[in-house]
């Protein structure tokens, strides 16, 4: 009895060690924070301002969620669905619109999914880690435009655009 009651505590006491070590735990990913869209909504809003350009800024969570957006006053209202396009498919797949309209080009279909924009002006959005956790998305100047006012919001909130 004393051997199998010092078995039962041996065995519990590993379990607890294992479950305090994080071991039988799962990882948990990164996310886009509140705070940081709006942050990247704030500098993109500020980056456009000093440019005179009128915009569309859509932050998506790496599950496509609208996290914040902004139309900019007097930005085009044709422009609020192409910066959420643009959003969501920075933050679908790990790379910018740019990136995934050259990826197109092999694979046509891509362009034909739909709400991906697979023209410039959205970016994916990165931890310092590499991790991806979302997407921005811009519009309303010059596709190269709206990417670097992208860039600029992403990394004002201390991400990353790229790997």
């Amino acid at each position: 009895m004393a051997l199998t009651g010092m078995r039962k505590t041996i065995v519990a006491a590993l379990v607890s060690c294992l479950c305090a070590s994080g071991a039988l735990a799962q990882d948990l990913r990164p996310a886009l924070t509140a705070q940081s869209a709006q942050t990247i909504i704030q500098a993109c809003e500020v980056f456009a301002g000093e440019r005179g350009w009128r915009l569309n800024i859509a932050v998506h969570d790496q599950g496509k969620n609208l996290l914040a957006f902004l139309r900019m006053d007097g930005a085009q209202l044709g422009s609020i669905d192409i910066a959420m396009w643009k959003a969501n498919a920075a933050a679908a797949f790990p790379r910018s619109t740019k990136g995934t309209a050259d990826r197109a080009q092999d694979f046509p279909a891509i362009g034909h999914a739909p709400n991906i924009a697979i023209f410039e002006g959205g970016e994916a959005i990165f931890t310092e880690d590499g991790a991806h956790i979302g997407g921005v998305g811009v519009s309303g100047a010059r596709g190269s435009e709206d990417a670097e006012c992208a860039r600029a919001g992403i990394v004002a909130a201390g991400l990353k655009f790229s790997r």
